[in-house]
């Protein structure tokens, strides 16, 4: 009896731990990684008609420090591999290398290479997503 009340107890405050982890990777994604990645997106795309320069200037400061902050991001999320067995470190990684190539091309104000590494950093995001927050089947 009292060996069920202490693993009852111990997965309980796993479990919380766990529980705890996943907000703060969810809290995670939609404070930093959402929006670093629309604002690195945005130096990719073609430029708003009439944008003048202190806009474009902007825009592609706004892109670097998203694809900064997706570095950072990345990092942090990497650590959390131990709730997200398989391939979660792998794709934190690749939002990392992805991020720093977008940095560079948005310091250089590279559309055409924002524009290209924007896709790989989906793709890196897409998989992801795919692999940890599956679709649920429609209604039957």
């Amino acid at each position: 009896m009292r060996l069920r009340l202490v693993l009852t107890v111990m997965f309980t405050v796993a479990a919380s731990a766990a529980l705890a982890e996943d907000t703060a990777v969810k809290a995670i994604m939609a404070q930093h990684v959402n929006p670093g990645a629309l604002a690195f997106w945005a130096g990719g795309n073609d430029p708003p008609d009439k944008e003048t320069l202190a806009a474009s200037d902007a825009r592609w400061l706004a892109a670097a420090a998203g694809a900064q902050d997706l570095q950072v991001q990345g990092r942090i999320l990497s650590q959390a591999e131990h709730i997200r067995p398989g391939r979660w470190t792998e794709f934190a990684q690749l939002m990392i290398d992805t991020a720093a190539e977008g940095e560079a091309a948005s310091r250089v104000r590279s559309a055409e290479k924002a524009f290209e590494i924007g896709g790989r950093l989906y793709d890196a995001c897409n998989g992801c997503h795919k692999t940890y927050i599956p679709t649920p089947p429609p209604p039957a």
